[in-house]
């Protein structure tokens, strides 16, 4: 039986299930935050998420924070950003001990460019 559960218990870790912005999005407006939703609870104070512009230079950004309506949701308030290319890299700690670490881009053009 220890053989059967070990498999199932070796793989589960923090899962992302949503995005804001979500990945490849295409927007109009800066978002005002990155909001990552994960399958199960995830540490808030042992994990990072940072953001780069598309020349690769880190955006300042503050340590994520537990969203209050939502446990496995982190949240962290975003500078005013310009019009390009992002990417947006989170590594993060479940509360089972797991480490995850991902990225995804998204865009920011302005309203009259997206249909060039």
């Amino acid at each position: 039986v220890f053989l059967l559960v070990l498999p199932a218990a070796a793989s589960a870790h923090a899962g992302l299930i949503s995005s804001e912005p979500g990945r490849r999005a295409v927007l109009s407006i800066a978002p005002k935050q990155i909001r990552l939703c994960f399958n199960e609870n995830v540490e808030a104070g042992f994990s990072k998420v940072l953001l780069d512009d598309g020349a690769g230079k880190a955006v300042a950004l503050p340590p994520p924070a537990r969203d209050r309506a939502n446990s496995s949701c982190l949240i962290v308030p975003l500078p005013a950003l310009a019009n390009g290319n992002y990417t947006v890299k989170y590594k993060v700690l479940s509360v089972d001990g797991h480490i995850v670490e991902y990225g995804y881009g998204f865009r920011i053009q302005a309203v009259g460019a997206l249909n060039d």
